[in-house]
């Protein structure tokens, strides 16, 4: 794909007819968005605009046709995340208001996609009712998917942004967003935050739980990050990873988030890696 981003780079048309013609394909969308995000990262809001104006397009045909806006939010979404990445140069940043953006689009969603969301609410009204199941009330089902819905997008957005600054970093900087995630570590506020989002979400429950479903993956990434740095300064390398993340999917399984969301805020309070030694480092002590 570093071929396509080269070529995306070279001029505005080219990035344009990149993001029109992925933005078409319903389930290539992302990659249209990530396009976007790499141009505004490395080029800025005023270089996006004229992409994302035409690259909108693609996803207002497919809103008014089929009542889907997913592909038009996530670059909405991916601009502004965009936005806040070449400002702050900070991933922190971006988490929490992607996190954010999750929370808004719920009160957003009802209104773009109510067709598609009452389709989904039959099906599983539907699925539910073949099994058995007792169905629950229609209102807690629209919910629902109105929730999941806005986390999907959400963390869409970031995986798009997160290819863009990988495009960004092998066309200008390699090895540069490798450097950025293995030292990725969320600010204590904003883990208070996201903690207390986690709190409210688990306790009020009904659509207020959309805050700990949003807050999650917030924290779950800092927490794959530390482990990345840990590992790569001890320099254990691809062994480790594949055996941290067989443990993780196959043991640990639904436990797996919990424990990365504990070693992100734990890793807020006392920065778990700057108490690591790298593996040159102990080589060197022990001469």
């Amino acid at each position: 794909m570093s071929g396509l981003a080269k070529w995306v780079m070279q001029k505005r048309l080219n990035a344009i007819i990149g993001v029109m013609v992925f933005g078409l394909i319903p389930v290539m969308f992302w990659l249209a968005a990530a396009i976007l995000g790499l141009v505004v990262l490395r080029k800025g809001v005023k270089e996006g605009i004229s992409v994302f104006a035409w690259g909108c397009l693609p996803g207002l045909v497919i809103w008014m046709l089929q009542g889907d806006a997913t592909a038009l939010m996530v670059m909405l979404d991916v601009t502004l995340l965009a936005y806040i990445l070449r400002r702050t140069t900070s991933w922190s940043w971006v988490l929490l208001i992607g996190s954010f953006i999750a929370c808004i689009s719920t009160l957003i969603q009802p209104l773009l996609m109510a067709n598609v969301m009452n389709f989904a609410v039959d099906l599983v009204e539907t699925v539910l009712q073949r099994e058995g199941v007792e169905v629950p009330a229609r209102s807690a089902i629209f919910t629902q998917a109105v929730m999941a819905v806005s986390i999907f997008q959400a963390v869409i957005a970031v995986l798009a942004l997160l290819l863009a600054r990988k495009w960004q970093a092998a066309l200008y900087n390699p090895g540069g967003l490798r450097t950025e995630f293995h030292q990725l570590r969320m600010p204590l506020a904003f883990s208070l935050v996201l903690g207390a989002m986690i709190l409210i979400g688990e306790s009020v429950g009904g659509a207020f739980s959309v805050l700990s479903l949003a807050a999650v993956p917030a924290l779950v990434l800092p927490g794959l990050a530390l482990v990345h740095g840990i590992l790569a300064k001890k320099e254990i390398g691809i062994v480790g990873l594949i055996a941290f993340y067989l443990v993780g999917f196959f043991i640990l399984n639904v436990y797996f988030a919990n424990l990365l969301v504990a070693l992100s805020v734990i890793d807020s309070f006392v920065d778990i890696r700057s108490k690591i030694q790298d593996k040159a480092s102990n080589s060197n002590d022990s001469e």
